[in-house]
């Protein structure tokens, strides 16, 4: 396995190649132009950070996300940040991303609405997501090529994502079998049972590996929504070749809900557990959690697609 900091994907702080400013970028807030390379980096993303660091950037505004560590950051990231970051909560604290300085403000994968947009907007230029997209539906690589076009590292950032392109294509070859069958990232959190659709990231990612989420998934998510809530009499929405479990509760409570009763993934043993740290590796699909999620996510995934139950699935 490799080590949980992706040391190999974290690149010199000098930019490899030049890029053209002033640039102008569509957003699904309107354009905005960023007239010189930013030095002082500013992200409201999510998964910010983690992109960030691996382009050798040290931003000087993150958001929190979630998890108790404490360099905000997790630890795939940790070694990584060597600077003190302005670190931003939810709701955004405007004054406090202001006081950053930020040439620059990435906001692709942060929710944002189009009034904190123009309030950003006084601050620096915005890099919201493209017009017609959803706001937590772009691609990780899509997100990292976006951000890093922002930035004028896109040559860095190539670099990067053909790094866990090679990652992918590994898994792929060395599972053919598992082309064309399901899968479902499923929840149970706090009292919500749920599973994800196939705009959110971690299906996408699944996705690559040739599991395909199924097609009444898609149809049960509500427009503009990564997910879909699934009542007790519809096991089918969850049932899928593997399906991954997400939870906050003890992994009794999630063996014992009634709904798997119905399930012949629970029957077959296709099902996994992600702990803490897969969960949230997973989640964050950056250029510094995708190498860690995809070394633990490979022997889950084969262990649970044999459909035997006697195969020892790990969590």
């Amino acid at each position: 396995m490799r080590p949980i900091l992706a040391a190999a994907f974290v690149l010199t702080a000098a930019p490899s190649l030049a890029q053209d400013f002033p640039l102008t970028l569509d957003t699904k807030f309107g354009p905005v132009t960023i007239e010189s390379a930013p030095e002082r980096v500013a992200t409201l993303d999510y998964n910010g950070a983690d992109n960030l660091l691996a382009l050798g950037i040290q931003p000087v505004a993150i958001r929190y996300w979630y998890g108790d560590w404490p360099e905000t950051v997790w630890p795939w990231a940790e070694e990584a940040l060597t600077a003190t970051p302005t670190v931003i909560g939810s709701p955004i604290d405007i004054e406090a991303v202001a006081a950053a300085e930020p040439d620059v403000i990435l906001a692709l994968w942060s929710g944002i609405t189009e009034e904190e947009f123009a309030r950003l907007s006084l601050i620096a230029p915005v890099v919201a997501v493209p017009p017609g997209t959803g706001d937590f539906a772009l691609p990780w690589e899509e997100q990292v090529r976006l951000a890093a076009r922002a930035l004028g590292r896109s040559a860095d950032a190539e670099a990067a994502i053909a790094g866990i392109e090679e990652q992918i294509a590994g898994i792929v070859a060395r599972n053919p079998g598992w082309q064309d069958h399901t899968a479902n990232v499923a929840f149970y959190w706090g009292d919500r049972i749920g599973v994800y659709g196939p705009t959110d990231i971690r299906p996408q990612l699944l996705g690559r590996l040739g599991l395909r989420t199924p097609q009444a998934v898609a149809e049960a998510v509500p427009a503009g929504a990564f997910s879909a809530d699934v009542s007790a009499e519809r096991p089918d929405l969850i049932d899928a070749d593997v399906v991954i479990w997400y939870t906050d509760q003890p992994a009794e409570a999630l063996w014992s809900l009634p709904i798997r009763a119905g399930m012949r993934a629970a029957a077959e043993g296709r099902e996994a557990l992600a702990d803490d740290m897969l969960a949230a590796a997973f989640s964050h699909a950056s250029l510094l959690s995708l190498p860690y999620a995809l070394d633990r996510l490979e022997p889950m995934i084969a262990a649970a697609i044999d459909g035997d139950p006697a195969t020892a699935v790990s969590d």
